[in-house]
């Protein structure tokens, strides 16, 4: 059984400001990455997709609540999630980079045949509002299979869920400052992978900071132009592992990408973009090396060629 664009319900940040041309291509984009993925596992075994599921309609604290449920049912432990794409990829979903041409589509996901997808889009390379992105799209895969996209009640949710998926209430609560103490925030930020306007937001939305001196600190944000490049250093984006590893442990075996995409029945351009670990086309040279490796248990993954 094949997908199509009828049964892809993607959940797209914006639908007022994504034209339709702009959705239908990145649906398109999906879909070609659900093919290259099936085609792989021909080949492989990847870990069985795991996602818990709650109605975020439910109840007002369902966001928060689903958070925490797939905290605790992807094992994460106490403290901050050090490399979220790994966790993802650990637990079957599919993460991949969106095509140069998209770059006016933010982050969007839809439910594949066998497995999510979630699709990043790093033209901005900002390594903090990538997490939150792929933070926010998991809020959406767990909280709305069925739930219709772009309303302002199902985005505001996923940012919650976000929120407290990234930075759980009852661990960050006592650490949030009062006041807009840069130098303590600049030190939470680096720890938590979060940027300083999502800590702001959170020490409002949990009572550790008034509405004025939230706004004051916006404003000063504002005033420095940190709302678009925020101070200190910009880590390397956490980028993919799962199809690019692929790809290369068959390609050791002797099984080339140019046979791998004419199995997906995509153009080989497009299936070397959708396993690609770095954004935008660029040399994997250019990532970490510890970001070169296989996610963290699916070292294993990789079964005996057909």
């Amino acid at each position: 059984m094949e997908l199509d664009f009828a049964d892809v319900v993607a959940h797209f940040r914006s639908l007022r400001s994504t034209t339709q041309l702009a959705r239908d291509q990145a649906i398109a984009y999906g879909l070609a990455t659900v093919e290259v993925s099936a085609a792989l596992e021909r080949h492989v075994e990847f870990p069985s997709a795991k996602l818990p599921n709650l109605d975020a309609r439910s109840k007002e604290e369902a966001p928060e609540e689903a958070a925490k449920l797939l905290r605790e049912a992807w094992n994460i432990p106490v403290g901050p999630i050090r490399h979220l794409v790994r966790s993802a990829e650990n637990e079957g979903i599919l993460v991949v980079f969106s095509a140069p041409a998209s770059a006016s589509v933010d982050a969007y996901s839809f439910e594949g045949m066998s497995r999510p997808v979630v699709v990043l889009n790093p033209a901005k390379r900002d390594y903090y509002r990538q997490r939150f992105d792929l933070a926010h799209e998991l809020g959406h895969l767990v909280m709305h299979s069925d739930a219709e996209p772009g309303s302002a009640k199902i985005e505001a949710q996923a940012d919650r869920f976000a929120a407290e998926f990234l930075m759980p209430s009852d661990q960050i609560a006592d650490l949030l400052p009062s006041r807009a103490n840069w130098a303590r925030l600049q030190q939470l930020k680096e720890t938590w992978g979060v940027s300083l306007q999502a800590l702001l937001y959170r020490s409002r939305s949990l009572g550790k900071m008034s509405d004025i001196t939230y706004r004051n600190a916006m404003m000063f944000l504002s005033s420095k132009g940190w709302r678009r490049q925020e101070p200190g250093v910009m880590p390397v984006l956490e980028q993919p592992s799962l199809l690019p590893s692929s790809v290369s442990l068959l390609a050791s075996s002797g099984v080339s990408p140019h046979e791998l995409a004419e199995e997906s029945r995509v153009p080989l351009h497009l299936f070397q973009q959708i396993c690609s670990r770095s954004p935008l086309g660029a040399p994997d040279d250019a990532a970490e090396d510890n970001q070169k490796s296989l996610p963290e248990g699916v070292v294993s993954i990789f079964a005996e060629r057909h």
